[in-house]
């Protein structure tokens, strides 16, 4: 029965996986939102990437939780399999539910670039515009300086 415990913490292991993949496809959409409003600050947008660091950071646990873990129970799986039929069925259902979740996940982060490519192409002309206009202000100031500047006074007498 140990081995069927064992069975069982793979399966558990897959299903964890697949809600936390939910989750992160509900953050990219998240981010889109926030990449496409201009509205929102910066602040917002590495809330949301701190957050999906840190499931992406669980996923990758999981991955090698559940290598280790398969690499003990594979010689036993491929000798009874029957014994484990209806585990091994859960597991290959929750495998091709993973695959689509990644295929999704995958799919949003590189509409999530190019969102991101926009907005901060906008966000660089936008500087470029202020850092002209403000080039264009000092150039004026400097041009009315010089030319209100008064080299003699109004009211000189010449005649000297």
């Amino acid at each position: 029965m140990e081995n069927m415990d064992y069975v069982v913490m793979l399966r558990e292991s897959l299903e964890k996986k697949v809600d936390i993949l939910e989750v992160l496809l509900i953050r990219n959409k998240e981010q889109a939102a926030i990449l496409q409003d201009p509205n929102t600050s910066p602040d917002d947008l590495e809330k949301n990437m701190n957050m999906k660091a840190e499931l992406i950071d669980r996923i990758v646990m999981l991955d090698d939780g559940f290598e280790q873990l398969f690499n003990r129970v594979k010689a036993i799986l491929d000798e009874d399999r029957d014994s484990y039929a209806d585990e091994i069925r859960l597991m290959q259902d929750l495998i091709r539910r993973i695959t689509e979740l990644t295929a999704d996940v995958e799919a949003t982060e590189y509409k999530n670039k190019e969102y991101a490519k926009t907005r901060f192409s906008n966000i660089k002309k936008d500087l470029r515009e202020v850092k002209k206009s403000g080039d264009v202000v000092s150039s004026y100031y400097k041009n009315m300086m010089a030319n209100n500047k008064v080299d003699e006074p109004a009211f000189w007498d010449k005649k000297k």
